[in-house]
């Protein structure tokens, strides 16, 4: 039932542009990549998807760390969870997910306003 992708990817094509809608942002997955300067740009998408009762899907190369790194600062900024909560609610959902450690460290020390 995905209406709506979040691609955080890099370098992976949106495959059915005729069918869903698609934010593209090509994140590196290193750990010096500022993962927070893109939570408000990602969030923004993921609202407007949820106000058309979209359902978003949020995917990296291997959906694992970018992905996983978004879905948790998202839960943070817009559900008010902390890291901890947010990061088991994904871990929870998604057991494979492991973000880097420099997002890992970045959400740690996020705080949303």
């Amino acid at each position: 039932q995905v209406s709506h992708v979040l691609n955080v990817a890099y370098g992976v094509t949106n495959l059915y542009p005729d069918l869903l809608v698609y934010k593209t942002l090509q994140i590196l997955d290193l750990p010096d990549t500022d993962i927070t300067s893109y939570l408000a740009d990602c969030s923004s998408f993921i609202d407007k998807a949820r106000k058309q009762k979209g359902v978003v899907l949020v995917h990296c190369n291997a959906g694992v760390s970018r992905s996983s790194s978004i879905v948790i600062g998202y839960l943070m900024q817009r559900e008010g969870l902390s890291f901890e909560d947010a990061y088991s609610q994904v871990k929870l959902a998604r057991p494979s997910v492991h973000p880097n450690p420099g997002f890992y460290q970045q959400l740690q020390s996020y705080n949303p306003q």
